[in-house]
């Protein structure tokens, strides 16, 4: 396999929008706690990006066994069009898991163990979003899914990894005593602004769906959008635009983010436009990239915003 067919298997040019929530994440773990530490940051990242490359690679490789549209299977799976071996496509796979799992081992052992339960939850999502008999992605679950393991929880992670000392979210095992701490005073302000996160990224798997409508009824998967309608779904896609600019609105108003993110505002106009296109023509070669424009420009304006609060 050559670098370029292995950069397009794992679908390399998507691992920037996966990313950005995360680096929200650090961002604001600087401004609200004040606190950074390397290496479990470093950790981090390196199983993010591990994780991200097997879940493309992953779902490339259920979505050619389970195709039942043979035009699907032979003229447009990544695997027949790059003549991929299903046998080579499992190693990377399986590859790329081993290697997250590692990492993700050495991020709980350099922060704590409350982190673990998430991070297995979010690991088994990536398995079973396309694997098995009952896959995620043949019921209503995906936008959902989608918006808590890479929008929320991803967020969520980028603070942890660097305010785990803030001792906010803890588990603690001393002999057979757990103990297990929650506060909610800081947890509620970082649920505000990863709403934010939910929605950029519940977007981008509705509007992938949307323009996949027709192929996934006949590969057998029923979507969101097979349930609710398209035009159903494109008021959803509308609505949760508008709940991620309320939630960082609100998060401004409160104090929980700086008033330079106000600045977001400059991006409203080509979020709305790339809104428009998209309700004109929902295509999957065509406009569906602008759904992945707008959580880039929604995460990165927020982080570059926070950065200039942290700055004034």
């Amino acid at each position: 396999m050559t670098i370029k067919t292995f950069l397009n298997f794992t679908r390399i040019q998507t691992l920037p929008a996966a990313l950005l929530s995360a680096i929200a994440g650090v961002c604001f773990a600087l401004y609200y706690f004040k606190s950074f530490h390397l290496l479990p940051t470093v950790l981090f990242f390196i199983g993010l990006v591990a994780i991200n490359l097997f879940v493309s690679s992953w779902n490339n490789l259920m979505d050619y066994q389970k195709a039942l549209d043979p035009d699907y299977k032979t003229r447009e799976n990544i695997l027949s069009t790059r003549q991929i071996a299903p046998s080579l496509a499992l190693k990377i796979c399986l590859i790329l898991l081993a290697i997250d799992l590692v990492v993700g081992v050495g991020v709980v052992l350099t922060t704590n163990l409350a982190i673990l339960p998430i991070g297995a939850l979010c690991f088994l999502i990536a398995i079973f979003y396309t694997f098995g008999p009952f896959a995620f992605s043949r019921f209503p679950l995906g936008e959902v899914l989608a918006g808590f393991a890479e929008g929320i929880c991803g967020f969520f992670f980028g603070i942890y990894v660097n305010a785990f000392d803030a001792n906010f979210f803890t588990l603690d095992l001393k002999q057979w005593l757990v103990t297990f701490k929650v506060d909610l005073a800081t947890l509620i302000p970082i649920a505000l602004v990863g709403l934010m996160c939910f929605c950029m990224n519940f977007n981008v798997m509705l509007a992938d769906n949307i323009c996949d409508l027709t192929q996934d009824e006949k590969n057998g998967r029923q979507t969101l959008p097979h349930y609710i309608g398209v035009p159903n779904a494109l008021k959803l896609f509308v609505g949760m635009y508008s709940l991620a600019g309320i939630s960082i609105l609100l998060a401004i108003l409160v104090g929980i983010l700086p008033k330079t993110c106000l600045l977001m505002l400059l991006i409203a106009p080509i979020i709305s436009r790339n809104v428009k296109q998209f309700l004109n023509k929902q295509d999957k070669s065509q406009t569906f990239i602008l759904s992945v424009h707008n959580l880039m420009l929604y995460n990165g304006a927020l982080t570059i915003t926070i950065g200039l609060g942290m700055l004034c």
